[in-house]
Parts: structure tokens; C-alpha cells; sequence
């Protein structure tokens, strides 16, 4: 399912939609009017530059700031990041990509030095969103956080809103659907009884995404949400979602007519817009021509999919070139064109493949855009990448016409086309099985751990000065096994560390291990950047507040529940692997016992955390959090601690 990033910057999308011809003089007076709203503001900077490319940032900025000679003054670095970041869209708006990512990571160094949170949360969440756009997802997602723990440090309901539902959406696209679904069901718990658009907004992704956290009974609740608000003009389908999540019904069905239906109804609202936005066009001829096909009528596929490839091709859009890829080898494979078929799969397969050196491209944009590389260096280097993406499936696609027509000629060209099916389904089979393992072997060791064992045989015991363990354990485990036959107690169990495991994923967080009714995890390991003990200490709330939940469903039921304690330690630790058969991630020292004592020492539905921790986290995140004093509490094996019961602010 398509899906319409929210934005970070309103003008942004403004900018592309807007650029019609205007009077550059009227527009930059609106621009040097800084008692104007700075959305209104950057779409006029952003339109003059479309027009006046001679216009520098620094000028732009001494037009806002006429008097102004301070150039290391907050407030004159604040207007030159906006200025960049307007000229940015304006280089977006011309295809410039490589450029438009270079200023926005200018522009949000300049809202670091010049302190604002507010615009610096903005500027990395845009940066994300640019990303996401691209098709660099992994390289997004460290922007789409550091927005996302900005705007809740400012408790920006709205800014939190934007920044979990881009952030949803990114894991969406990396197949991460658990973690996908459960940072869609904070954005509806963020918005829900206040805002009808977004609560429609966070529905339509929970009842439409295939996430295997959503049963079919929530699935139709979440339906009859969404349809109810629709009915009674509460929020709008701007992208006929609902429409699109019913024609892939209809397509899994085989209801050909129905689904091209619904297909053409989305068809029609998005190409009677203004400006009709590529990707979707693109996509939803490749949905037309799927249900094309699936009526048999091949002819209108495969020139439908070849509009959609042409379309997809020329924006340089991955994804959607992918999305229409597949449906042209597949009518081709029905007609009985054997020979296009195998070229549009393997050039299907090849761009698949690719991924891997996106994925480098990826990762040197985001590691160029937090150096001091020149933004020339940062083009080529992107451009290179890119290029060698290009002249990859170009090579490829020149092999395989010299391939068909030596074969031809031969007189042996059905035997190759058959061998070369077999040959590249024995290879598929071989790469899944291989990404099985790998994924077999990732959910048991973090990944730098893996990697260390992969190439050494072995991994090394590290030292952490600064780790954040948590413990949870169940109240009432014993009475409850006591009335839940076995496979009951288990599968409950299951339902609430599934639960646990999605919500410290989502906070990078380490699982470690849970010793039958209790649960163990730790923040900063095995990369202290990953997480910290403010991040530990929301999973903490989050897990109790799933337990609420799930004990107010469950009364309801008339069945048995659990209610939790949770408790958590800051302090030193070693991680590593012991022994060499059933291998298992741990960590060791008396951070770890201490940490017990926490979860032992506290109360049902209370998040109690010792007073390194807290120290810590009031430094850290002080406005996140409320903390109530316990004052010093006996703690088994320890003597006297102080400790805290921590809730969200």
C-alpha cells in the first residue's frame, strides 16, 4: 500500500506543487517579513530560486536580517538554515537530489549551533522524509529519531504524530511489519479523540498493512473506524486508501472487475489533481495492469506496466520501477512470450539484486552528511554509486541480447531459455535459504556480535561502563497457571513478550533473555549509541501500559490476567557469548543483580529505577518524565537504595 509521508516541512511539498511563474520582488518580500509564518516565508524563498539561481543563501539571509552583522548570532544562523533549506527544495524541485540532501544536512548542523529544537527537529525530520523519497530507508531512520526525540522533548503532540507515522512507514518499506504496526498504534494512541484526520490517518495503516499483529477481528474493527469517520465527513481518503486496500482484496480473490474498479477510482482521483504525484501514477498503472491480467486480457498489461516502467524510469523511482517490472514479465509469461518474459524477470531480479549497492549509496549519504565533506565530493560520490547501479543493468541488459541472439542463431535458443529458468530459480532458492539463516542467526545475537563470531569462530567479552538493564516480572504467575491449562499460561506468556520485544525494538534496545516469567533487556549494548536510559525507561512505561491494556481486556473476558513490576539499574556490565553450542547472548556483573533488586523492590504497575538511573535520566530527559521519590528502600542483598517511581510527563 502506497503511503503519503506526512510533512515536516508543509512549503516543502508547497514548493513542488507551486512552481508556477511569479514577481521574484513581491516574493522576497514576503521572505523578509520575519513576522510572517515561516511556511508562507519559504515557499516564496523557495519559488524565487526556482527563477533566480544567482541568489545565494547568505544574501537571502541578509534580506531577512537587513541590520544584521553578526553572523555567528542564534538568531542570524536560524535564517540561514531556513534560507538553505528553501534553496534545498528548490533543488529538489529540479531533480537535483544529490544538492537538496547536502543543504538540509548544512541546514541542520546550523539549527544544532544555533539551539533551536524546534527547527533542528524539523530539519532531521525532513532530512528523513528525503531520504525515505529516494528509497534510502536505513539511512532515514537515525533522522526520523533524532526528530522524533526532539519533538518530545518539546512535547509537540503534533510534531510526535508526524515523526512516529514517517518513521512507521520507513519500517513498513524495510519489511519490518511488527515494528511498523506497533509505531502505527502509538500514533493512534497519540491522536485518538483528538484529531479525526489522523486518528483516520493511523486506522487506515493498522486495518490495511498485512502486520502480523493485527488479527482479522481488530483488522474489521479498525474498517469500521475508518468507514464510520468517512461517513460522517469526520476525516478524508485524500489517497483513496481504503479504496486501493479493497481492490488488493479483490486482485488476491481473482475479482478481476471489482479490483480494476477500485483501481480506477484512485486512478481518477490522483490524476485530476494539479500536480499528479509520479509514484503514484506509476504505481497505480502497475495495479491496473495486474488487474488486467488478471482478467486475462494481457495486451492491456503488459502496455499498461511498460507506461508505468517508462514513467518509473524516468523519475528514477525504485520501487515503483520494481512495482511494474513484475507484472510485465508475468503478462508477458501468460501470452505465451517466453523470450520477453525472461528478459523482464531477469531485469526484474537484477534491480532486485541492486539493493545492496543502494544500500551503500545510502549509507555514504548519511555518513557524508554528518562530516565536512564539500558538498562536489558529496554529489560525485553519490552520483558514482548511482552510476554504477546504472551501468550494472545496462551491462546486464546488453549480455542478454548478445545471449538470445548468439542462442538464435544456433538454433539452441529454447534450451537456454529453459535452462536459465532452472538455473535462476536454483539460485533464488539457494539466496532464501542463505537469508534464512542469516535471519535465524540475527535473532539470537546482535548483529555485531554475529558478524564477530562469522569471521573469528568466536566473540569477544566486552566491558560497558554505562549499560541500562530492565527486569519485568508477573504478579499472580502462580495463581494463574493454576486456573489456564498449560498451553494457555504459554500462549498468553507469548502474547505479552511478543508485546515486550516490539516495544524495546523500536527503542533499540537488546533483548537478553527471559527466565520463565521474567523478562530481561538492556539499553547502550552492544553499541552505546543505539539506546539510553531515557529510551529504556519509556519501553519500561510502555510495557506497563501494555499490561493495563491487556489486564482491562482480559477482566472483561472473565480470564485470568497478569500485572507486572518493573524495575531498572544503570551501571557497568560485561556482554558476550560463553560455551559453544546453543549460543546465547548475556551480560554479567552486579549491575545486572542490582537491577533485580529494582524490579523486586517496586510495586505493580510502577516503573521503579534506582538512583543512578535517575541521574541520569533527569540530565538527559528531565521534561519526559515525572519521578516520585521513594526515599531510601530496603533491597534484598544490598541494604538501603534509593529509588524512584518514574511515570510519563
Amino acid at each position: 500500500m502506497k503511503h503519503l509521508l506526512p510533512a515536516v516541512f508543509l512549503w516543502l511539498a508547497a514548493v513542488v506543487a507551486s512552481a508556477q511563474p511569479a514577481n521574484t520582488d513581491s516574493l522576497l518580500r514576503v521572505w523578509a517579513d520575519t513576522t510572517a509564518a515561516f511556511e508562507e516565508r519559504g515557499v516564496a524563498l523557495g519559488l524565487t530560486y526556482l527563477q533566480d539561481t544567482s541568489l545565494t543563501t547568505l544574501q537571502a539571509t541578509r534580506m531577512a536580517l537587513p541590520g544584521s552583522t553578526d553572523t555567528t548570532s542564534r538568531t542570524f544562523m536560524r535564517e540561514h538554515a531556513l534560507a538553505m533549506t528553501a534553496r534545498g527544495a528548490a533543488y529538489d524541485r529540479q531533480g537535483h537530489h544529490a544538492e537538496f540532501l547536502v543543504l538540509m544536512g548544512k541546514a541542520l548542523k546550523e539549527f544544532e549551533r544555533s539551539g533551536d529544537m524546534r527547527y533542528q527537529a524539523y530539519a532531521a525530520g525532513g532530512l528523513g522524509g528525503a531520504l525515505v523519497q529516494l528509497g534510502q530507508f536505513s539511512a532515514a531512520v537515525p533522522y526520523q529519531l533524532e526528530a522524533l526525540r526532539g519533538f518530545e522533548a518539546l512535547k509537540d503532540t503534533t510534531g510526535i504524530y508526524n515523526a512516529l507515522s514517517s518513521i512507521a512507514y520507513t519500517y513498513e518499506q524495510l519489511g519490518d511489519e511488527p515494528r511498523s504496526q506497533l509505531t502505527y498504534r502509538r500514533c493512534l494512541h497519540l491522536v485518538e479523540g483528538r484529531d479525526t484526520q489522523q486518528e483516520f490517518d493511523a486506522l487506515i495503516r493498522l486495518a490495511t498493512n498485512p502486520g502480523a499483529t493485527v488479527d482479522s477481528m481488530e483488522r474489521k474493527l479498525f474498517l469500521q473506524r475508518t468507514e464510520a469517520l468517512l461517513e460522517q465527513g469526520k476525516a478524508i481518503d485524500i489517497s483513496d486508501e481504503l479504496g486501493m486496500y479493497y481492490a488488493f482484496k479483490y486482485l488476491a480473490a481473482e475479482e478481476c472487475e471489482q479490483a480494476l474498479e477500485r483501481i480506477e477510482h484512485a486512478w481518477q482521483v490522483h490524476s485530476s489533481v494539479p500536480s499528479p504525484s509520479p509514484e503514484w501514477i506509476s504505481f497505480l498503472l502497475a495495479k491496473k495492469a495486474e488487474a488486467h491480467a488478471c482478467a486475462h486480457r494481457y495486451a492491456q498489461a503488459i502496455a499498461l506496466a511498460r507506461e508505468g516502467l517508462q514513467l518509473a524510469t524516468a523519475h528514477g523511482l525504485l520501487k515503483e520501477t520494481l512495482d511494474n517490472l513484475r507484472p510485465l514479465a508475468q503478462a508477458y509469461e501468460a501470452s505465451g512470450d517466453v523470450r520477453n518474459a525472461l528478459l523482464y524477470t531477469k531485469r526484474y531480479q537484477a534491480l532486485k539484486d541492486s539493493a545492496a549497492t543502494v544500500a551503500s549509496a545510502s549509507n555514504l549519504a548519511a555518513a557524508l552528511l554528518t562530516s565536512d565533506f564539500k558538498k562536489q565530493q558529496f554529489a560525485d560520490s553519490l552520483t558514482t554509486a548511482q552510476q554504477r547501479v546504472q551501468d550494472r543493468l545496462l551491462a546486464e541488459q546488453k549480455v542478454q541480447r548478445q545471449r538470445t541472439q548468439r542462442n538464435v542463431l544456433l538454433g539452441f535458443g529454447a534450451f537456454a531459455l529453459v535452462f536459465a529458468v532452472v538455473d535462476y530459480r536454483r539460485r533464488r532458492r539457494i539466496k532464501q535459504e542463505h537469508a534464512r539463516s542469516e535471519a535465524l542467526l540475527l535473532n539470537i545475537l546482535p548483529q555485531e556480535v554475529a558478524a564477530e563470531l562469522k569471521a573469528k569462530g568466536h566473540a569477544d567479552a566486552k566491558h560497558f561502563d554505562n549499560a541500562t538493564i530492565l527486569f519485568t516480572d508477573f504478579k499472580g504467575f502462580t495463581e494463574a497457571s493454576e486456573k489456564l491449562t498449560p498451553q494457555e499460561l504459554v500462549e498468553e506468556l507469548n502474547t505479552c513478550f511478543k508485546a515486550f520485544d516490539h516495544i524495546i525494538t523500536a527503542r533499540g534496545i537488546e533483548k537478553i533473555k527471559t527466565i520463565g516469567d521474567a523478562y530481561m533487556c538492556a539499553g547502550g549494548l552492544p553499541d552505546p549509541k543505539t539506546s539510553s536510559p531515557a529510551d529504556v525507561v519509556h519501553a519500561g512505561l510502555e510495557m506497563q501500559a501494555f499490561m493495563m491494556a491487556r489486564k482491562k481486556e482480559r477482566d472483561a473476558q472473565g480470564l485470568p490476567a497478569f500485572e507486572m513490576r518493573v524495575g531498572i539499574h544503570t551501571g557497568p556490565v560485561v556482554a558476550g557469548i560463553v560455551g559453544v553450542k546453543k549460543f546465547q547472548y548475556d551480560i554479567w556483573g552486579d549491575t545486572v543483580n542490582t537491577a533485580s533488586r529494582m524490579e523486586s523492590s517496586g510495586e505493580v504497575g510502577q516503573v521503579n529505577i534506582s538512583e543512578a538511573t535517575y541521574a541520569l535520566v533527569v540530565e538527559q530527559a528531565s521534561r519526559l518524565f515525572t519521578f516520585t521519590p521513594r526515599g531510601k528502600v530496603q533491597a534484598k542483598g544490598k541494604g538501603e537504595m534509593e529509588m524512584y517511581f518514574v511515570q510519563s510527563a
